[in-house]
């Protein structure tokens, strides 16, 4: 079947039904292709931009960076595509020397737009040409690609500083013709769902659409959109990620957001091994999804961890290790002839042992500089601050496990740290809940008052460590999600 050529008139006069005006200026990102085989040709779509915004308008276009190991903005060409490769080629147009994100740009404010990009502090925000676009009250464009082409959106991960985003470095030639090597903060990573934002922007009236031959053109304001996602964004900086919970990119990226909420705390999240998955496979994936880098090792597999074989310590130690994950305590439920061995294994790990131990037994069998912290099994706050006193030669703490307490009758908060003169004793708190049968349940669906503990505890600046226990390993992310929301309330 023949197709019809997509004449530069053509293209001119759609865009200027779409919204382009002369004097504006556009940021341009466009798919060639879109347009159907032998429809046009690059120079077509590049004039008819040009005489839409006129002469006293500004044509900008991503060329980002290149393969080349130094780039060069006279040299390097782009993997954007034949258009923008076209475009930044032509006499007068000018182009930023950022390695990584740099942009074409012919007309007034092309100077502008590109001066000192490479200087700027990140590669799309503040002191950047996507920035400075909404300075300029610009426009972007898109033409035969959806939003996931839309740099711009990059602008307000920027500005929101998203936890996700990591530092990266680039080499260039700069304006003396030396090779310097620059580092920007927030650069953007890997898959987001940005195409999921178009019903939203549609239905808000911040996009405009219309057809060019086969090519689906859609126009944005630059300052609207901002003002509309930059808030929503700082709000939820899930905002931009993929609903799909299996995708890696997004595991990693929701993971590196709850890590940034915890940034301000005093204390030490960490998770109880027993809760918090069934193989060490397992645990080191849950952990990793929902940024918790500190366990407390109790039991792997059913297996208490005094009880693993030192051979297989060694081997989930290691692979805690490469997962970047620290050992802050063992929880042990006797003494036994290893411990001295378990405990070399993991330096600087503490020791948490239950109550039930006699006495005596504590006094001769734990090593010298151990950090001791007792778990409150099977008895009352008043006896544990008893037994934490005769144990001051060990400097003993509480392991403060609420679940406990009400599993004798003791209310731990309104009861047991009000009344008691444990508080000044805690250096590690149980975070869990349930009912005195000992049945657990999600956090704040049961009788331990947990919001409250956690509350008081945020407000003494507490630097211990507050031990996750889920109601079951399956529910683990769940039991972490819900943790930090109440954090949240709190903090």
């Amino acid at each position: 079947m023949k197709q019809n050529i997509i004449t530069h008139k053509h293209i001119s006069d759609r865009l200027e039904t779409l919204g382009i005006t002369p004097g504006d200026t556009v940021i341009v990102h466009t798919a060639l292709s879109s347009f159907g085989a032998a429809s046009c040709c690059p120079d077509t779509i590049i004039d008819a931009l040009l005489q839409t915004v006129g002469h006293k308008g500004t044509l900008v276009m991503p060329t980002f960076g290149s393969s080349e190991a130094v780039f060069n903005n006279k040299k390097s060409g782009t993997n954007l595509g034949i258009v923008p490769q076209t475009f930044w080629k032509r006499n007068g147009v000018l182009r930023s020397r950022h390695p990584l994100a740099s942009v074409a740009a012919i007309g007034p404010n092309a100077k502008t737009l590109i001066e000192g990009h490479e200087n700027a502090p990140t590669a799309h925000a503040e002191e950047t040409p996507y920035y400075r676009l909404a300075q300029l009250n610009g426009k972007i464009l898109l033409l035969g690609v959806d939003q996931d082409r839309n740099t711009f959106l990059h602008t307000i991960e920027e500005l929101a500083r998203a936890p996700y985003l990591k530092p990266i470095s680039g080499k260039f030639i700069d304006n003396k013709g030396k090779t310097r090597t620059g580092t920007w903060r927030y650069f953007p990573g890997p898959h987001r769902d940005f195409i999921g934002l178009g019903e939203s922007l549609r239905k808000n009236g911040l996009v405009k659409e219309i057809c060019i031959g086969n090519c689906r053109a859609k126009l944005m304001e630059a300052v609207p959109l901002l003002n509309f996602l930059l808030p929503k964004f700082q709000n939820n900086p899930n905002l931009f990620l993929s609903a799909n919970p299996n995708l890696p990119d997004g595991i990693r990226q929701r993971a590196q957001i709850l890590r940034s909420k915890m940034a301000d705390a005093a204390f030490t999240l960490a998770a109880d091994s027993q809760f918090a998955g069934t193989y060490m496979e397992e645990i080191i994936d849950n952990m990793n999804s929902t940024a918790i880098d500190s366990i407390v090792l109790s039991t792997i597999n059913d297996v208490p961890w005094s009880a693993v074989p030192q051979d297989k310590r060694k081997w989930y130690l290691a692979g805690l290790k490469r997962a970047g994950i620290k050992v802050a305590a063992i929880r042990i439920s006797n003494l036994n002839k290893n411990l001295d061995q378990i405990l070399t294994q993991v330096k600087g790990a503490k020791l948490i042992m239950p109550a039930t131990i006699p006495l005596e037994k504590l006094k001769i069998s734990i090593p010298a500089k151990t950090r001791v912290l007792i778990e409150n099994t099977g008895i009352t706050g008043r006896d544990m601050v008893s037994k934490l006193k005769e144990l001051k030669r060990l400097n003993a703490m509480a392991a403060f496990n609420p679940l406990e307490f009400i599993k004798i009758g003791e209310n731990p908060f309104l009861s047991t740290y009000t009344r008691t003169s444990i508080k000044s004793m805690i250096g590690a708190i149980f975070v869990n809940d349930g009912f005195a049968s000992g049945r657990r349940t999600q956090l704040e669906e049961g009788l331990v008052e947990i919001k409250e503990l956690i509350s008081i505890l945020n407000c003494r600046s507490f630097s211990g460590l507050f031990i996750l226990q889920s109601p079951d390993p399956s529910l683990f992310r769940s039991t972490v999600n819900k943790f930090l929301q109440m954090y949240e309330e709190v903090r």
